[in-house]
């Protein structure tokens, strides 16, 4: 379980060990990746569409019903509560949206050099394009 995750905290091993805990998990990885191109809420059917379009490797219009169904388990069972916990990202289950939270927008997660497994700073995403 992964507590929930504060700037304040990111020089700490605690947060490194947070942050390692979600990517460890590539359904996580992606589900995250796909939410970063949207600026706003997105459907809980909308990225799981995108997920299993990913998975398959197929266009997201020939996502098959037994294809999401799969993912849609997946996240909303174990992946979206993790995320929302860790507070990545929030989750409107009533109009079944998710969006990222600002957390995200203040972290930077790179390989720095040979000797930094992973480097995580503070800092905006937008300094970063």
């Amino acid at each position: 379980m992964v507590e929930r995750l504060r700037l304040e905290q990111v020089d700490t091993p605690e947060f490194l060990d947070g942050i390692h805990a979600l990517l460890a998990d590539s359904t996580r990885r992606n589900a995250l990746r796909h939410l970063t191109t949207y600026s706003g809420p997105v459907t809980v059917y909308r990225l799981t569409t995108e997920l299993a379009a990913a998975e398959y490797r197929i266009p997201t219009t020939d996502v098959q019903p037994e294809q999401r169904r799969e993912i849609d388990l997946l996240l909303r069972h174990a992946h979206l509560p993790v995320l929302r916990d860790a507070g990545l990202l929030e989750w409107d289950r009533d109009r079944d949206l998710v969006s990222l939270t600002s957390l995200l927008d203040h972290l930077s997660v790179t390989i720095a050099s040979p000797h930094n497994v992973l480097d995580i700073s503070v800092s905006s995403r937008l300094e970063l394009s």
